[in-house]
Parts: C-alpha cells; sequence; structure tokens
C-alpha cells in the first residue's frame, strides 16, 4: 500500500509546528540523558519548560487553517492539561507531585490525541500521525506512574526515554511534511 500523500498546502502549514515539537522533545531528551544526578529541582523545571513548549507546538498545529476546527478543542484540553502540569511541577518541585502531574498530563495529551486521530483523520490528512504520538504519550504517562517511588534522576530518565521516542518520530514526520510541503512551494526551511 503507498503511503499516504499530504497535498502540499496542508503539509507547509503543519510542518514547522510539527518540527517544533520534535526539536522541544530532542533537546528535553538530551537533557535526561546527560544530565547526571539530577535533583528534584531539574525534574520540575526540565519537564515543565518541555510540556509548555509541547503545548504550544501542539495547539500552533492544531489551529492550522486547514484543520478541522471541531479538533482544536481536543487540543486546547491537551494543551492545557500540559500547561497546569508545567505550574504545578514549578509551584511544587516534589518528586511524587512531579510525577503524577506530569503521568496526568501525558495520559490526558496521549488520549486526546488518539480521539483526534479516531474522529478526525479523514478530515486533515496530517492527523495520521497522532495514533503514534497519543500511544507515546500514553506510555509514558503509564511509565511514569508505575515509577512513582524513583528518584528524580529515574522519572527524568523514563520522561527523557518517552520523549526520544517522540522526537524521532516526529523528526520523521517534519521532514515528510517538509517534502511533502516543498512540492508547492519552494523555500521551506531553506
Amino acid at each position: 500500500m503507498p503511503a499516504v500523500k499530504i497535498p502540499a498546502t496542508l503539509a507547509a502549514e503543519v510542518a514547522t509546528p510539527v518540527m517544533g515539537r520534535a526539536i522541544t522533545a530532542a533537546g528535553f531528551a538530551i537533557i535526561s540523558i546527560f544530565w547526571p544526578g539530577a535533583t528534584s529541582q531539574v525534574l520540575a523545571y526540565g519537564l515543565a519548560a518541555f510540556m509548555v513548549a509541547s503545548a504550544k507546538f501542539m495547539w500552533d498545529y492544531a489551529k492550522a487553517p486547514s484543520a478541522p476546527k471541531a479538533a482544536r478543542g481536543l487540543y486546547a484540553g491537551a494543551a492545557l492539561a500540559m500547561i497546569l502540569s508545567g505550574l504545578v511541577m514549578v509551584l511544587r518541585p516534589e518528586v511524587l507531585v512531579i510525577g503524577i502531574a506530569a503521568a496526568a498530563a501525558f495520559i490526558i495529551a496521549g488520549v486526546l490525541e488518539i480521539v483526534v486521530f479516531i474522529r478526525h483523520r479523514a478530515d486533515f490528512v496530517p492527523f495520521k500521525d497522532q495514533l503514534v504520538t497519543g500511544f507515546v504519550g500514553l506510555g509514558v504517562g503509564a511509565a511514569l506512574l508505575m515509577g512513582l517511588h524513583l528518584d528524580a534522576h529515574a522519572l527524568l530518565g523514563l520522561a527523557g526515554g518517552g520523549a526520544i521516542i517522540l522526537a524521532v518520530f516526529e523528526l520523521i514526520s517534519a521532514f515528510g511534511l517538509r517534502h511533502d510541503a516543498k512540492e508547492g512551494q519552494a523555500g521551506l526551511w531553506r
């Protein structure tokens, strides 16, 4: 079965937010890997920054002019969960609180992305990717819940491991979107 071809105009609308989310995930993954002896503050502020930046790029993706308006509410819910989670982490940088807040945000966002896939993939072809990002979110959230007894460094590793998977998938998606978009307009990400 051939790969689904995304029209150049649609690809151009979402390529940059997908790349932004990929870079955000990759940056957080690098921090999580190379920060030895991470404290709860490193976990809180790093994960909060990841959540807020991811929420911004998710919202930018959802407000693409061609995206179905019905999906925007779902993405707004996911973005809000991530922003509130980040706020909780900054205000209460305790390992248990951070783990619960991050798990909740990942699970809520994951479920909502899967709902976007189920309801709207036929209306907006780029939403085909939300099945994978949704399940990654669910997996990271579940891993964090199972690891609530771990220390800050271990939770950072769990969240960072999920960010690596997300970064790889989103980079593949972003470059595929860029390729599709370049057929319709020259100059995207020169």
